[in-house]
């Protein structure tokens, strides 16, 4: 028999125990940085065993990355598992009454490039949607990503 494998998106979206682990892992990584495989499953509650094949299915999924051996006074140096900032970008868009800003940030939240003081007249209209939209498109394009 053949079993296909769902990638973690499609877990997300079939709501799966492994999947909603895995959001845990990224929100831990997003807000307490990197970390041991040993110390993410204590501050998580999971067994090493568990927290070991989630990160590997994250590393090869492309969201997580492995940064080599920490310093350590003694014993033997664990591996130090962080995002991969690359894995992911945001667009985020702040549109102001006569002008708009435009960022980029990676996975980790770094920002990557910013486009500040666009020229732009708002109006509710859809042909002022659209000149937003192509402005937007025009800055993505422009990225170095």
């Amino acid at each position: 028999m053949f079993f296909m494998k769902h990638s973690f998106i499609e877990d997300i979206e079939l709501g799966s125990k492994n999947a909603l682990m895995k959001i845990r892992i990224i929100s831990y990584y997003i807000n307490n940085g990197e970390n041991s495989l040993a110390d993410l499953g204590r501050e998580m509650d999971l067994t090493v065993p568990t927290v070991t094949k989630l990160v590997g299915e994250l590393i090869d999924d492309g969201y997580v990355i492995d940064f080599g051996k920490q310093e350590t006074n003694g014993g033997r140096r664990p591996n130090i598992y962080g995002l991969n900032p690359n894995s992911g970008y945001f667009v985020g868009v702040d549109i102001k009454h006569f002008r708009i800003n435009m960022a980029l940030i990676n996975f980790k939240g770094d920002l990557m490039q910013t486009k500040t003081d666009i020229p732009f007249h708002y109006e509710n209209t859809q042909a002022n949607l659209e000149s937003l939209c192509d402005l937007i498109e025009e800055f993505i394009s422009g990225l170095n990503v």
